[in-house]
């Protein structure tokens, strides 16, 4: 799930840095993945869907040396004005997974907003749906910010840009780097990119001063883990939700939703080619044996039995098929048990899904509230005087 705020300020020992790229993949990120794999060094590569698609094998050989990828959007809007003017920020996301979703496979994906610009209205249009929200985890801000395109754009040096950062890194002593391994949105800079030669500058000098890198997902910040647990409810056309008896061969039935979320609670095990594994919170698979009949139950191993095509509907709905080509089926009314009856789409189920987790928010400490008045008192006087 997303949050509604920015992830910043994440919990680092003193002089640990999490190295990460924006903007990718281009023609210099395989060679800066190199190189930091060569200095022991992961980093995260924030890519943008329509560099992604066209470099699949970037990122293969990026993710094959332990590189995290990221997701970074498609097409590099500005989020809080694409969303204000009806853009499909939910297919930004989607289309970007899709290019990227191989590496993170039942995994977290972590996600950084272009230009670090967020707001909870894009965040709640993200977490209405399954698509664009389980299992992701951002917007991943930074502390060191990445200065190197600006940089380039005014003609500075390596040793500019590599003395620019340093001072950064030094005054902070720890912290979220970000630099960019190709520009998104500013073509005139592309010809101008010098990343590579400012990380194979910068990292060595940073290691000899005694600084440590770490991934992203070697951060035991609750605002980067959470997203791990994501978990969901399904409902019925009729607003009934799913509901199970969590042990083994027990069948599942629909039940009125009157607030008791008890053993409702279901992941989702990406298994590939579209097909997934739903599972309980104990583990269990919900499988059903063709052979034996159409009820839907639950079983501790995974097989060919415990695989459903995931077919997504409108927003926050899908479908389910099973390994025989049978469909969910039923009404969804009470006390109804929950069958593989569908042999056609048109009298199959279309299930809502329901978020049952939210993203981690820390709480606000008393000198950061101070903070805040003090800027709004700050902000008020600018415009009164």
């Amino acid at each position: 799930m997303f949050s509604t705020q920015d992830i910043s300020n994440i919990q680092l020992p003193d002089k640990t840095l999490c190295l990460t790229y924006d903007d990718g993949p281009g023609q210099f990120s395989q060679a800066i993945g190199e190189f930091l794999y060569e200095q022991g060094v992961r980093a995260t590569f924030f890519v943008v869907g329509k560099y992604a698609v066209e470099l699949p094998e970037v990122l293969n050989n990026l993710s094959k040396m332990g590189h995290i990828i990221g997701n970074h959007t498609f097409e590099h809007p500005d989020m809080p004005i694409y969303v204000g003017n009806d853009g499909d920020i939910r297919d930004q996301i989607i289309r970007t997974n899709t290019c990227i979703g191989q590496y993170n496979r039942n995994k977290i994906t972590y996600f950084r907003a272009p230009y670090g610009k967020w707001s909870p209205e894009v965040a709640n249009e993200l977490n209405v749906a399954f698509e664009s929200s389980y299992k992701m985890c951002g917007p991943v801000h930074w502390d060191i910010p990445g200065i190197d395109c600006y940089y380039w754009k005014l003609g500075k040096s390596v040793d500019e840009t590599v003395q620019a950062y340093l001072d950064e890194i030094e005054k902070l002593g720890k912290g979220v780097i970000v630099m960019h391994d190709e520009i998104a949105d500013m073509d005139i800079v592309k010809p101008l990119n010098k990343t590579l030669e400012l990380t194979k500058a910068l990292i060595p000098l940073l290691i000899q001063k005694g600084y440590k890198f770490v991934g992203l997902d070697e951060i035991k910040d609750r605002r980067l883990t959470e997203a791990a647990q994501d978990a969901f409810a399904l409902l019925s056309p009729n607003a009934c939700v799913l509901q199970y008896e969590d042990r083994v061969g027990a069948q599942l039935k629909w039940v009125s939703n009157s607030g008791n979320m008890k053993h409702t609670q279901l992941t989702i095990e990406d298994i590939g080619n579209g097909k997934v594994a739903l599972k309980t919170s104990s583990g269990l698979y919900l499988h059903v044996n063709a052979e034996v009949d159409n009820h839907v139950t639950l079983r501790t191993e995974k097989s060919v039995s415990t695989e459903f095509h995931k077919i997504p509907s409108s927003l926050n709905q899908m479908y389910f098929r099973t390994y025989n080509g049978f469909y969910l089926g039923g009404k969804g009314n009470n006390n109804e048990v929950l069958k593989a009856d569908a042999p056609f789409m048109m009298q199959a189920l279309k299930l809502t899904y329901k978020p049952l987790t939210s993203a981690y928010l820390p709480p606000v400490k008393l000198s950061d509230k101070i903070r805040k008045i003090k800027k709004k008192l700050l902000f008020i006087k600018s415009k009164l005087f």
